[in-house]
């Protein structure tokens, strides 16, 4: 049905007399009232059963633990049936199983309602994907059926087993449902009561109420002159009064408003076609606009203003240029210097800097007006990506002369040393070789400017996306792949599973190598590293295929690990490993223009782990 026939439909139905709209109302509010009461006692039983319900399944799931410690420990599987079988008659019960810490069942018993408990031996030697962390930990499935409660078994010293425990909640929606029910009966009880009583006691007032429409209609009309009687409370002698008053004075001013009904419409049609396309251009400039009236209060922000400054309407609105300092001071990154608002009247305009990732940076300058309910105007201009531009440009010349500075220095040297001196021919081999080496740094460094350069001027549009097996392109890689001198090669377990992704081969070639020579660079010393492919299932039912690079090296702090994939940065600031900050960007850059992501999981001095994800 559209829009129109249901508002169509609602005012058929709704009633047209005030009396019955009022018993509908009453009736509307009384039932609205009473389901509120209702349902937050409700509220508060359901809650209080499905405590006791996690509690007592909890309970459930921690007594089998201590009970089933000593039969995991001497390795009596008869045992455990035996006591999850008992366990598990227990009404609510639907599902116990007790898995291995390598996740192989060791027990499941399934408990069907109405029936008794029996052992499953479906699937024995299928490992159970199991918490990370070796706590209680209590879920719901997502129809919210079943509670699932899992339970370490453990010692002192080591984890034994884990315990899955399904616990049934139908019996807990069913008494929600009664609940429910019965609230919803007493409201409708309540109403067929209450409706006869209110129409009874409307019934006169509504009678004088009638008979005072009919004499505003007349009045309306121009033809009620006979003063109007009405009985009833007092408010409806008030009302009787005030129409005979009204019905005198209404023949006197007609003439008058009339006229001045005609001027005022020209009037406003004039001002309402200037204040919208003054508005307009307020509310749609980009930059920040702030008016102060004679008294030195904000009379007006527009939407930009208030977006920059992160404020709301009600916190500018009112205040002084005192009070408008102080909030933005209470938003402004720590050592901003900023003279206030009042200095931004003068020649010069302020900068000012608020919090924020990255720090906003606004420009602020001001004018002083001769209307009448204007003495101030401020504009505000939002020029953060201007120095964000400019910091990365003095990041990277810095940068850049820098890594390049030191390969070319050495260049020189070597040449240097070349041609003026005579060497053997060992050691005019050795320095033809450092000069080598520099100069497949430089082209390196070269390489990823480049590269990055390229992917933001042109993005996908050089992809030559394919249908290709993941496992493949990473065998085929590693079988390329010549890790540094002196290192092992990555340990690397091929799956027979076929895993298609939809990719540029030579990006991912390129995105797999970055990542491998990242693992062998932030690990100097000589620790292995490991690749592994990756399969995930969300619940939606799209499977994602990874490839996990994982080192033992340096590792990253809480604090690089945020900042990994910025353009520039380098969890290295001694110099001692080469390069340029780029390549941890650009591998995320490509795999996001493949439709994957990166996932970097790392913690200091213990190694990083990357995956790729598509």
């Amino acid at each position: 049905m559209s829009s129109a026939g249901f508002s169509k439909l609602a005012g058929q139905l709704w009633p047209q007399r005030f009396k019955h709209q009022l018993a509908l109302m009453m009736s509307f509010l009384l039932v609205l009232a009473l389901t509120l009461l209702g349902g937050f006692t409700a509220q508060q039983q359901e809650s209080r059963a499905r405590a006791a319900v996690e509690a007592q399944a909890a309970l459930l799931a921690r007594s089998l633990a201590e009970a089933s410690t000593n039969l995991i420990l001497v390795g009596s599987l008869d045992g455990i049936e035996a006591l999850a079988l008992s366990y598990a008659a227990m009404a609510d019960v639907r599902r116990l199983s007790i898995f291995s810490p390598q996740g192989k069942p060791l027990t499941q018993v399934v408990h069907e309602a109405g029936q008794s408990a029996q052992a499953s031996y479906a699937d024995p030697q299928r490992q159970r994907q199991l918490p990370a962390v070796q706590q209680p930990q209590m879920s719901l499935t997502t129809e919210g059926s079943l509670l699932t409660v899992w339970q370490p078994v453990q010692t002192d010293e080591q984890l034994l087993a884990w315990i899955q425990l399904d616990y049934d909640l139908s019996e807990l929606h069913r008494q929600s449902h009664v609940v429910w029910r019965n609230t919803a009966l007493m409201a409708l009880l309540a109403v067929l009561l209450c409706y006869p009583l209110l129409m009874a006691f409307l019934r006169r007032p509504m009678e004088s109420i009638d008979s005072a429409r009919r004499f505003a209609v007349e009045l309306a009309d121009d033809v009620g002159t006979a003063p109007l009687v009405l009985e009833g409370p007092l408010e409806i002698q008030q009302l009787q009064r005030a129409l005979n008053d009204a019905s005198m004075l209404l023949q006197q001013h007609l003439i008058l408003l009339t006229d001045g009904i005609q001027t005022h419409q020209a009037q406003s049609k004039q001002l309402a076609a200037q204040n919208d396309q003054l508005g307009a251009i307020f509310t749609n400039s980009p930059d920040g606009l702030l008016t102060f009236n004679r008294k030195g209060k904000v009379e007006f922000t527009n939407q930009a203003f208030l977006r920059m400054t992160g404020l709301r309407e009600d916190e500018v609105l009112g205040q002084d240029d005192l009070g408008l300092d102080a909030k933005l001071m209470e938003r402004a990154v720590e050592g901003c210097e900023f003279a206030g608002l009042a200095a931004s009247f003068g020649p010069n305009r302020q900068t000012l800097t608020l919090r924020g990732e990255p720090p906003k940076v606004l420009a602020i300058s001001g004018r002083q007006t001769t209307a009448a309910s204007v003495s101030l105007a401020l504009y505000v201009r939002d020029e953060t990506q201007q120095h964000e531009l400019d910091r990365m440009k003095s990041e990277f010349l810095t940068l850049a002369a820098h890594e390049l500075r030191t390969p070319m220095a050495s260049i020189f040297g070597f040449v240097e040393l070349l041609i003026n001196r005579e060497f053997s021919d060992a050691k005019r081999a050795d320095l033809l070789g450092r000069i080598h080496r520099q100069s497949k740094l430089m082209i390196n460094i070269l390489n990823e400017l480049l590269d990055l350069a390229r992917i933001e001027a042109r993005g996908a549009s050089e992809f030559k996306f394919e249908m290709l097996d993941l496992a493949e392109l990473v065998t085929h890689v590693l079988s390329d792949y010549l890790p540094p001198q002196g290192r092992e090669r990555p340990l690397f377990e091929p799956v027979m599973q076929a895993m298609p992704v939809h990719v540029d081969r030579q990006k991912m070639q390129q995105a797999l190598l970055n990542t491998l020579s990242n693992a062998y660079k932030y690990s100097p010393g000589g620790e292995p590293v490991s690749i592994r492919l990756l399969v995930d299932e969300p619940e939606e039912g799209r499977v994602h295929y990874g490839v996990e690079i994982r080192d033992r090296g340096i590792g990253l702090s809480p604090a690089h690990l945020a900042r990994m994939g910025e353009r520039f940065f380098r969890a290295d600031a001694s110099g001692h490993i080469p390069g340029t900050g780029l390549g941890v960007s650009i591998v995320r850059e490509l795999l996001e223009l493949m439709g994957g992501r990166l996932q970097i999981e790392s913690e200091l001095g213990q190694g990083t782990c990357v995956s790729l994800w598509l």
